[in-house]
């Protein structure tokens, strides 16, 4: 009976309340939030990046070139972006190249600093007020950073090279696209089961990466029969106010009005520790606002304040095994950020690239990591419980032919989903220690075809992004997704500062005599984050 009467409720309760919210959010699928609505999403956003990724680094080296030489008094005419020549020997030299890296570095510090302060408030902010309110913020961001770039490359002699630094304070005051990205994570966290995260995140970083591989192509083509390097920036405007608009009125909202009254609870609970009375605690405050959101790896942090609805997914991992995450992901993102300017001034110098062969060599390496995450990953992801049980049945045969049992942190005889993580974490370590070794051969490599060819191996790298970042989000109660995404983008800009600082002038300092030497500091970078991985894993 007690079966049959809830039947009827059911039965009864859309046809009183056809309009209610619930209702229709149950049955319109436009109205459904979904991580699907952020696969195409993020197709577009990437193809907009990557129409400017090789055309952005030869912008501020052919400005740089023109600030240089026009300084000597040696450019007779007036600067222009048309009628480029992207293999200009004047420009494509050890010393502008120098010049340039440190440039980049100053408009990489201009946007970090400010994204700081930015960052973990807003990872927040996303917990208390909704996902779609951080990506509004961020998008517009990267609008008017757009349009300041636009401004001062019409009017270069008018504002001066220096005015570019503002459209990257711009950016970081806005979260940037870290904000944007950390947000997306967030919005599929909420959508997604645990058991599916780690797929889901693939196949969000593979959109991301399909969007890069043809971008920067189409960029080269625009440059080309545009005949300005400014025209891409023009594309990329129109893209991001459409984007502005597809947050605004068609992407549904992730969080439901329940689960931002417990995330604002929560949140308060945190802060309550904390008083504005004085100058110094007012200072307080404000470190905790920027650094707060980092004491979330720290053990213990997640153990408090929690109930049935907002408990901590994994609890047999160790207590230091979100730090090790942690630690594990800086090293891995510091690794990315050396290398992203960097490959593009190095393949220029080293095997004489221009802007479209950078552009035909960002395909291969997209398409590459666009393979691994929507295909070989999830095929590794489906069948790894039948290479658990073959892990499992060797174990067998060593433990009765050699006597000893294989000790935590290989795969034991216990729960399915104990040995499914502890795989996932050997597959986190497996790919780092492959992504280091490929780094030393982007070193030893003499030719392009080399270069190319060391760069499909090392694409197997991408994985340890979506996999950590999966592991992380079942280290912490679902009330913290925000603040857990928020301390990740607040490392992300942390690393924005310092790497630039050390790499861009390490670059600088190698570049005249011995470029190939800085892959080998890149990749002691992916051994150490390698070494840290094993302090991740069960009790």
């Amino acid at each position: 009976m007690a079966t049959q009467s809830s039947f009827d409720n059911i039965e009864v309760e859309p046809l009183l309340l056809p309009s209610s919210p619930s209702f229709q959010n149950k049955k319109v699928w436009y109205k459904t939030p979904s991580a699907y609505w952020l696969l195409p999403m993020f197709i577009v956003v990437s193809i907009t990046s990557g129409l400017t990724i090789a055309a952005e680094v030869q912008l501020y080296l052919r400005t740089v070139c023109h600030y240089y030489y026009s300084r000597n008094g040696n450019f007779t005419s007036d600067f222009s972006f048309s009628s480029i020549n992207d293999t200009d020997k004047d420009c494509n030299n050890a010393d502008v190249q120098a010049i340039t890296s440190r440039f980049l570095m100053a408009l990489n510090l201009c946007s970090a600093i400010p994204a700081i302060f930015v960052l973990g408030p807003l990872g927040t902010l996303s917990d208390r007020k909704g996902r779609k309110r951080t990506l509004l913020i961020s998008t517009t961001g990267t609008i008017l950073s757009t349009l300041n770039l636009l401004l001062v490359g019409n009017f270069l002699d008018t504002f001066g090279i220096y005015f570019f630094l503002v459209g990257s304070v711009v950016e970081g005051m806005t979260g940037g696209f870290f904000s944007l990205s950390e947000a997306s994570y967030a919005y599929a966290t909420d959508c997604t089961s645990s058991t599916r995260r780690n797929v889901i995140f693939g196949w969000i970083q593979g959109a991301m990466f399909a969007g890069f591989s043809i971008g920067p192509t189409i960029g080269g083509w625009i440059v080309k029969i545009t005949d300005n390097l400014l025209s891409v920036y023009y594309v990329k405007l129109v893209i991001n106010i459409m984007l502005f608009f597809f947050f605004l009125f068609i992407l549904p909202e992730s969080l439901t009005e329940e689960n931002l009254l417990t995330n604002l609870k929560r949140q308060r609970g945190l802060n309550s520790t904390i008083s504005t009375n004085s100058w110094i605690n007012s200072f307080i405050s404000l470190f905790y606002n920027i650094f707060g959101p980092l004491a979330i790896f720290l053990p213990n942090d997640n153990s408090k304040q929690q109930n049935n609805n907002d408990k901590v997914p994994i609890v047999f991992f160790t207590k230091y095994s979100s730090l090790s995450l942690a630690i594990t992901y800086t090293l891995l993102s510091a690794s990315i950020m050396a290398m992203t300017n960097i490959f593009l001034l190095y393949t220029s110098l080293v095997f004489k690239w221009s802007l479209l062969e950078q552009g035909y060599f960002i395909f291969i390496q997209s398409v590459t990591k666009v393979f691994v995450l929507f295909i070989l990953y999830p095929i590794l992801v489906k069948f790894k419980k039948r290479i658990l049980s073959l892990l499992s049945k060797f174990q067998k045969i060593l433990s009765k032919n050699l006597g000893y049992n294989i000790i935590q942190g290989r795969v034991v005889e216990e729960n399915q989903m104990r040995k499914e993580l502890i795989f996932e974490v050997w597959v986190i370590r497996l790919v780092l220690l492959i992504d280091a070794l490929s780094h030393v051969a982007y070193g030893l490599a003499t030719s392009g075809s080399v270069f190319i060819g060391v760069t499909i191996v090392s694409a197997l790298g991408i994985i340890t992004t979506p996999a950590i970042k999966s592991l992380q989000t079942n280290l912490v109660p679902p009330s913290q997704i925000g603040r857990l995404l928020g301390a990740i983008s607040v490392i992300d800009s942390i690393l924005r500062i310092i790497v630039p600082l050390i790499f861009d002038n390490l670059y600088s300092i190698l570049v005249k005599k011995f470029p190939n030497l800085i892959w080998y500091f890149i990749s002691a970078l992916l051994f150490a984050g390698c070494l840290s991985s094993f302090g991740v894993g069960p009790k």
